[in-house]
């Protein structure tokens, strides 16, 4: 049976749900199975629905585009149709910002230590 108030199994025999106390003897027997405490995956909003790995996949390729991804970017960074695309394209903000401010770091260490562009140039080539 099928406690009606918390949906835990219980024993027909008992009269009291071991899971939440409520009383079973007035409640009918119900079938084995126990009602669904949380929304089905059809029944999620298009605003949380999760993205899958290829999407995230995706995204991150359009982003590498010059100028389309850019845009596109800062429109899925602002846009609330799905979340998760959003926060995938805030994180992806994060880190270009991230590898930014390391990039400018390097270039100023690099200077201080007496490395010029010009020897860097003739070092690689």
């Amino acid at each position: 049976m099928v406690c009606p108030n918390c949906g835990a199994y219980c024993d027909p025999n008992l009269i009291y749900c071991d899971n939440c106390g409520s009383d079973l003897s007035e409640s009918p027997v119900t079938d084995l199975r126990p009602t669904p405490r949380y929304p089905r995956f059809a029944e999620v909003p298009s605003q949380y629905k999760p993205l899958s790995s290829w999407a995230y996949f995706g995204y991150s390729l359009l982003y590498t585009i010059p100028l389309v991804g850019f845009i596109l970017l800062i429109v899925f960074s602002l846009d609330d149709s799905n979340i998760n695309r959003r926060n995938h394209a805030r994180s992806y903000w994060c880190a270009l910002l991230i590898g930014v401010i390391i990039s400018v770091i390097t270039l100023v260490v690099l200077l201080l230590l007496g490395f010029s562009l010009r020897h860097l140039i003739y070092t690689l080539f």
